[in-house]
C-alpha cells in the first residue's frame, strides 16, 4: 500500500511535468507583447491575465510551476515585454530574479527639482512616492548609503543629492534603487578635484550643495552662474546675511516676484534675510554648472543683484547703486503690469 502510495505521487508529478513541458514548450508564445504586472497582485491573477491576452498559452501550467518553485509570491511588479517565443519557466524565472523582459523608462529629473518635484515625476511610473519620500529622511538609510559612498556628508536629508539628469528606470522599482542611482549620479559627475577645491576654501560637501541649489535657483543664464556666487561668496566672508529670496520661497513652498516686509521677518532657517550664513540644507538639486560656480566664484566685488525680468540681473557694489537698480525694475514691472491689464 505505501509504495501505491510513492509511485501515485511519482506518477503524479510526472503527469503534470509532461503537461508544462508539452504546453510551454511544443506551444511557446508567438509575437511581440507589453503587459503589466501591478504591484501586490497574486499569482493566479497575473497567470490568468497573462493567458486572456494571449502572452501565454496556459494560465494553469504557469501556476502549478510557480507554485512549485515557490515563486508565486516573489513576481515583480513592472511593465514586460516579449518579443520572440517564451517558455513559461523562463518568462517566470525572468519575472522573479533577473527583469530581462522588463521595460525601462526615461525619467527626466530637471535642475533645479526639489525632492516633492521628483516624487511627483517619479509617481508616472509608480514608484512608491510615500516610501521615497520617507527614505530622503531617513538616517538608517543614509547609513546605507555612506558604505557606497564615503565622501557623503552628515545630513538631515537627501535634498540636494538627487542628480539632475535623466534616467531609465523599471515599472514601479524600488524607490532605495532609485534614489542609489541619483546619489551614485551626483558622485560620478563631480571630479576629484572639486574635493581638493572644497578643501582649500573650506568647504564641505554638503556646504558646496547648499550655495549650488541657490545659485540653481536664482541664476536664469549660465554666464551669471559666477557672478552670483560671487556675491554670496563676498556676503559670506563679511559675515552679512544673504538676502537672497529663493531660500524663503523653498521654505514658503512658492515663488514670488516680491517678497512681503513680513515675510522677510519670518522665523525659519530658511529666512536668509534674518539670518546669516547658508540655510540647513540645499534647496534644490543643482546642475554641475552650479556646483562649479560655487566653487570657482568670479573675482569680483559685488555685493547686490536684482532680476531684470529677463533672465538676467543688474550687479552692484553698493547699496545706494542696488537700490537704484531696483527702483528702475520696479517702475519697469508696474509698467509691464499696467500694460497687461490694458489688453
Amino acid at each position: 500500500m505505501k509504495t501505491f502510495k510513492i509511485v501515485l505521487v511519482i506518477t503524479t508529478v510526472l503527469v503534470f511535468a509532461s503537461a508544462i513541458y508539452y504546453v510551454e514548450f511544443l506551444y511557446p508564445v508567438k509575437g511581440e507583447y507589453e503587459f503589466l504586472v501591478s504591484k501586490k497582485v497574486p499569482a493566479s491573477v497575473v497567470a490568468k491575465s497573462l493567458e486572456n491576452g494571449g502572452f501565454i498559452r496556459s494560465s494553469f501550467s504557469f501556476l502549478v510551476l510557480s507554485r512549485i518553485t515557490g515563486w508565486d509570491k516573489r513576481i515583480k511588479a513592472g511593465k514586460y515585454k516579449l518579443s520572440r517565443p517564451l517558455p513559461n519557466f523562463r518568462l517566470l524565472y525572468a519575472m522573479v530574479y533577473n527583469g530581462l523582459y522588463m521595460l525601462e523608462y526615461p525619467v527626466t529629473v530637471k535642475e533645479g527639482s526639489t525632492i516633492e518635484d521628483i516624487a511627483k515625476v517619479l509617481s508616472t511610473i509608480e514608484v512608491d512616492t510615500t516610501e521615497f519620500l520617507r527614505l530622503t529622511r531617513d538616517p538608517s538609510f543614509f547609513d546605507y548609503l555612506k558604505r557606497y559612498f564615503p565622501k557623503l556628508d552628515a545630513v538631515e536629508t537627501l535634498e540636494g543629492y538627487l542628480y539632475p539628469e535623466t534616467y531609465k528606470f523599471y515599472w514601479a522599482e524600488d524607490p532605495r534603487q532609485v534614489i542609489f542611482k541619483m546619489v551614485s549620479q551626483l558622485f560620478a559627475v563631480i571630479p576629484d578635484s572639486f574635493f581638493d577645491r572644497m578643501k582649500e576654501i573650506k568647504f564641505t560637501l554638503n556646504k558646496t550643495l547648499i550655495l549650488a541649489s541657490i545659485i540653481e535657483k536664482e541664476a536664469q543664464v549660465d554666464f551669471e552662474r559666477p557672478l552670483i556666487s560671487a556675491v554670496f561668496h563676498n556676503r559670506l566672508r563679511l559675515r552679512r546675511p544673504l538676502e537672497s529670496n529663493v531660500t524663503l520661497e523653498y521654505y514658503l513652498k512658492q515663488r514670488r516676484a516680491w517678497l512681503k516686509r513680513s515675510e522677510t521677518q519670518l522665523e525659519t532657517p530658511y529666512n536668509t534675510y534674518k539670518y546669516p550664513g547658508l540655510p540647513p540644507t540645499p534647496i534644490c538639486s543643482p546642475s554641475i554648472k552650479s556646483i562649479t560656480a560655487a566653487l570657482y566664484p568670479a573675482k569680483v566685488n559685488y555685493l547686490y543683484f536684482v532680476a531684470k525680468g529677463d533672465g538676467t540681473h543688474y550687479f552692484s557694489r553698493t547699496y545706494a547703486e542696488h537700490r537704484l537698480y531696483s527702483m528702475k525694475v520696479r517702475k519697469l514691472f508696474k509698467q509691464r503690469k499696467q500694460s497687461s491689464a490694458e489688453q
